[in-house]
């Protein structure tokens, strides 16, 4: 058995970063209870994590109508203006985890939305990163969204979700010119998740025979994650889709395969690492 992990796995810096912010809070003597505004990132391990040391998930944000004291933290995916309206007139701080390339994505898209364009927004339905700037944004999800929209501003820009694959962008982006040649391009993806996008696709080229294996890592609610999914799925069938250690049981085992890794950015190390052990033993 050969086991090949990719150069980038586990959590970037935008993950890492609102984790550690998140369990610091301890330290800044800010009043409990601590609050957070939906999933702090898509992976249930951490948010598990998260609830058994004290934390607590907020689902809806009515809940906040009913709190009066503690600290709410927002989600790596951003926080909505009028949540963070709704808190400050309770005078309760507020933890801000956002992502700093989400932070300053939703900047730009506000920019535009006070200079008059309309935007259109290559974003996931659902999805928290999309839902903060949702008020201001045309979101399209595929080529059939894209064929129900009815601009007549002539100023249009062209936008997107972070994690979104860059298939996902040449696609709509072909699309959205078509139908709205003076739109103005300016998409951005997430740099880690483009580099394990990049990185894969590179690797898929070379290494896509009948005993070449692809293990992607990650939670089934992380969009980077199916990103990476839907990637391996367009060149080969040999792949595992796995959140745990306890998945590794369905992975076909073969001293003459070549099994390579690669995971979501808001995959805990650990895990990766445990389903490695796991794999060498079966």
């Amino acid at each position: 058995m050969n086991i090949i992990i990719m150069p980038k796995v586990g959590f970037c810096y935008g993950v890492e970063r609102s984790i550690t912010l998140t369990k610091e809070i301890e330290n800044n003597n800010l009043p409990k209870p601590y609050y957070l505004l939906g999933m702090l990132v898509h992976n249930d391990i951490v948010n598990n994590e998260l609830e058994k040391s004290g934390f607590i998930l907020l689902n809806n944000p009515n809940e906040i109508d009913n709190i009066n004291n503690g600290t709410f933290i927002s989600t790596a995916h951003g926080l909505k203006q009028s949540i963070k309206d709704k808190i400050n007139l309770k005078k309760l701080p507020i933890i801000d985890t956002t992502c700093p390339i989400v932070l300053n994505n939703n900047r730009k898209i506000l920019e535009y939305y006070h200079k008059m364009y309309s935007i259109i927004y290559i974003g996931k339905h659902n999805h928290q990163e999309s839902d903060v700037i949702k008020e201001y944004i045309h979101l399209v999800e595929t080529i059939d969204d894209i064929e129900k929209l009815s601009i007549t501003n002539e100023n249009i820009v062209l936008t997107n979700q972070t994690t979104m694959s860059i298939y996902d962008i040449e696609t709509i982006t072909t699309a959205v010119l078509k139908k709205y040649p003076q739109t103005i391009i300016d998409t951005i993806i997430c740099p880690a998740t483009k580099e394990r996008q990049d990185t894969l696709i590179s690797e898929l080229e070379k290494h896509h025979g009948l005993t070449d294996f692809w293990i992607v890592i990650g939670d089934k609610k992380s969009n980077n994650t199916n990103k990476l999914v839907e990637i391996v799925k367009n060149v080969t069938n040999n792949y595992y889709f796995i959140s745990s250690k306890k998945e590794v049981k369905n992975i076909k085992i073969s001293n003459d395969f070549n099994y390579y890794i690669t995971s979501g950015t808001s995959t805990p190390n650990i895990v990766i690492n445990e389903i490695i052990e796991e794999l060498k033993k079966e």
